[in-house]
C-alpha cells in the first residue's frame, strides 16, 4: 500500500510539473533603426570626434501567457525619409529602413496581439511607434509616466506626440522591480539616470539562459566596460549606480547584457523572423 501511494504521489508531482506554463517560449531581436552619429563627445570625452552607426531594435518575447513589447524604436514615419531624420544640429541622423509594422507582419503578429507593452524609456528612438499599442497594458515606472505625461515632457527629452494614445491603456506604474508574469522569466528591473525612470529588462530564455536588454543604460561596450556615464543623462550618479546593480545582477544570474545600441554585438544577433530560444 506504501508503495502505491509514493507511486501516486511521483506521478501526481510529474502530471503537475507538465501542467506549468512554459514561461519564456522564444524572443525576436527586430532592427528597428539606425542612428548615426558624427561625434561621440555626448555619449562619452574619451571619443571625442569619432562617429558611430548605432543599432536600434525592439525585442518581442513570446511568453506562455502572451506577447510582451519591449522599446519601439525609431518613428516607422522615417522610412519615408531616405536621408533620414536630423537632430542634434545633424549630429545625429535617425533611420527607419524597415517600418516596424512589417517586420511584426512577417512574424505573424499584429498590434492588437501585443498585450503587455514595456520601454526602457521615452526618448523618440525608443517610444517612437508607441502608439500603435493602444490595446496592450503599458509597464513603467512612475516617475517617468508622471513626466511623460505630465504638463511640460519635453523638459525631460520626451516627445510627447510618439507615445500620446497610450494615455487611455491600463497602466502598472511601477515603483521599482516588476515580475511581468509572476515566474521570474521576464523581470523589469529598475535603473533609473539615463532618464528619470529608466528600466532594464531580464529575461530567462529556455536554452540561451538569462540576458539584460540594456535599454540606455549604456550605448555601447566600450562605455559599459569604462563605467562611462554620458554627460547628457539625467542624472549621471544614478547612472553610475544602476551600472553596478546591473553588473551585481549579471554576476548573480549568469546574465549576458545585449547592449540595445552596440553596432558589434547586434551584429552576432538572429534578427527577426528569426528568434532566439
Amino acid at each position: 500500500m506504501k508503495k502505491l501511494l509514493l507511486l501516486a504521489v511521483l506521478l501526481s508531482g510529474c502530471a503537475s510539473m507538465s501542467d506549468r506554463p512554459a514561461g519564456v517560449e522564444r524572443l525576436y531581436v527586430i532592427s528597428c533603426g539606425e542612428n548615426h552619429v558624427k561625434d561621440l563627445a555626448r555619449w562619452a570625452a574619451a571619443d571625442a570626434g569619432k562617429s558611430i552607426q548605432f543599432k536600434n531594435h525592439c525585442y518581442l518575447i513570446k511568453h506562455a501567457r502572451g506577447w510582451l513589447l519591449w522599446d519601439t524604436g525609431n518613428s516607422d514615419s522615417f522610412a519615408a525619409l531616405p536621408n533620414g531624420n536630423s537632430v542634434l544640429g545633424g549630429m545625429l541622423v535617425q533611420y527607419m529602413k524597415k517600418p516596424l509594422l512589417e517586420s511584426l507582419k512577417e512574424i505573424g503578429v499584429a498590434p492588437a496581439d501585443i498585450q503587455h507593452l514595456a520601454m526602457s524609456h521615452l526618448h523618440g528612438d525608443h517610444a517612437g511607434n508607441a502608439n500603435y499599442f493602444t490595446a496592450a497594458t503599458l509597464y513603467m515606472q512612475a516617475p517617468e509616466y508622471e513626466a511623460a505625461f505630465g504638463p511640460e515632457p519635453q523638459k525631460f527629452g520626451f516627445v510627447a506626440a510618439n507615445y500620446a494614445k497610450l494615455g487611455g491603456n491600463k497602466a502598472v506604474k511601477l515603483a521599482g522591480d516588476h515580475d511581468v508574469f509572476g515566474d521570474g522569466s521576464v523581470v523589469i528591473k529598475s535603473a533609473p539616470g539615463h532618464t528619470i525612470g529608466h528600466q532594464v529588462l531580464l529575461v530567462r530564455l529556455p536554452r540561451t539562459g538569462p540576458v539584460i536588454l540594456s535599454g540606455d543604460l549604456v550605448h555601447y561596450t566600450a562605455n559599459w566596460e569604462g563605467r562611462r556615464v554620458p554627460s547628457m543623462n539625467f542624472n549621471p550618479t544614478q547612472s553610475a549606480r544602476s551600472m553596478t546593480m546591473v553588473d551585481e545582477l549579471m554576476a548573480q544570474t549568469g546574465a549576458k547584457l545585449w547592449i540595445n545600441h552596440d553596432p558589434t554585438q547586434s551584429n552576432g544577433l538572429p534578427k527577426a523572423p528569426a528568434y532566439v530560444q
